[in-house]
């Protein structure tokens, strides 16, 4: 998703977006479960750079790669 469509979902601006992605704001609690119901990464990604381990990936992390801004997998 771009950063544009995640903030329609969240119902933020475009530069709040952009600007949780660079660390200049933290977003609420609220915000991180909304942005992960509407693209699918794992909570602990979205707020620290972490995978969860999930009980249907024995491997542990997420089943999802790591995306940076530009949607380029991460590593």
């Amino acid at each position: 998703m771009e950063q544009a469509q995640v903030a329609e979902a969240l119902g933020v601006s475009r530069q709040t977006v952009s600007n949780y992605e660079r660390g200049f704001t933290q977003p609420r609690r609220a915000t991180v479960l909304a942005w992960a119901m509407a693209t699918g990464v794992d909570t602990e990604w979205l707020e620290r750079g972490t995978e969860n381990p999930r009980p249907d990936n024995p491997g542990g992390g997420s089943l999802l790669p790591g995306l940076d801004s530009n949607q380029e997998p991460i590593g």
